[in-house]
């Protein structure tokens, strides 16, 4: 059972720095590919990137319609059966995270994994630890969401659930967590932090940004549901803040 961790990506050179996370993996009896679907980088850094890979990754060049077109292309084109998503400004925490998430697969009969995930500043020194959380109705009513960069899935779900709507431009993650939440598939929690990710994605880049997906959300679970569940945006926030402190606290010991 091999990976492919799929980066999409657009004039972003940070991106060197999470392919070097990807490259110091421990590999033991297992192949990672790394799959860059970019949506049109600078020649340059274009460049760049394409010196960073070896040959067995892919660099894909081509227009999207934002990051959800992008990794839905990405998907397509990912050759094995685990995928992992990164976004340009992430890394892998530890040389040892995918030896244990493969591990995990390899032991249990699941098909999907749902890892920790630091929020952090520009100099990786966490801000928010993001406790691994599973997708379930339950989780969802109560506002706990799932770390999509620190989602391990294999290629089954994605053909039996199918990809990101692009009814949701800025949340169609959490619709897809919605679609697994109610499905057959099995997963398993992995508590230490897999992936280390800088603040300020599409969902949160800014203000009005927030309220969008805000919007979507709402929308994903009437969609998913047939009813509004308002608890979840009562404690969405608790956690987030919950989150803040457990970074602070784990500095402190």
């Amino acid at each position: 059972m091999n990976f492919s961790v799929l980066i999409p990506s657009f004039n972003d050179i940070r991106i060197i720095e999470t392919i070097e996370s990807i490259k110091t993996q421990k590999l033991n009896g297992f192949n990672v590919e790394i799959v860059v679907q970019d949506g049109g980088s600078k020649e340059d850094i274009a460049r760049q990137i394409q010196a960073s890979l070896s040959s067995k990754d892919q660099f894909i060049q081509e227009s999207d319609k934002g990051i959800f077109d992008a990794i839905n292309r990405g998907i397509q084109s990912c050759r094995n059966e685990i995928i992992l998503t990164l976004g340009t400004d992430d890394r892998i925490h530890s040389k040892n995270t995918l030896e244990e998430i493969h591990q995990l697969f390899q032991t249990e009969k699941i098909d999907y994994v749902c890892s920790s995930i630091n929020y952090t500043d520009e100099d990786w020194n966490p801000i928010r630890h993001w406790r691994a959380t599973k997708p379930s109705v339950s989780n969802i009513f109560f506002g706990r969401q799932v770390a999509h960069f620190g989602f391990f899935c294999h290629q089954n779900v994605y053909a039996g659930l199918g990809l990101f709507s692009p009814k949701y431009p800025v949340s169609a993650d959490f619709d897809f967590f919605c679609r697994l939440a109610k499905s057959k598939y099995k997963g398993k929690l992995f508590y230490p932090t897999a992936v280390d990710m800088k603040l300020g994605g599409n969902s949160s880049k800014n203000f009005q940004n927030i309220i969008k997906g805000n919007r979507q959300i709402s929308k994903a679970i009437i969609d998913n549901f047939n009813f509004l569940f308002l608890a979840h945006f009562i404690f969405k926030p608790l956690w987030k803040i919950n989150e803040y402190f457990k970074a602070k606290l784990a500095k402190l010991f």
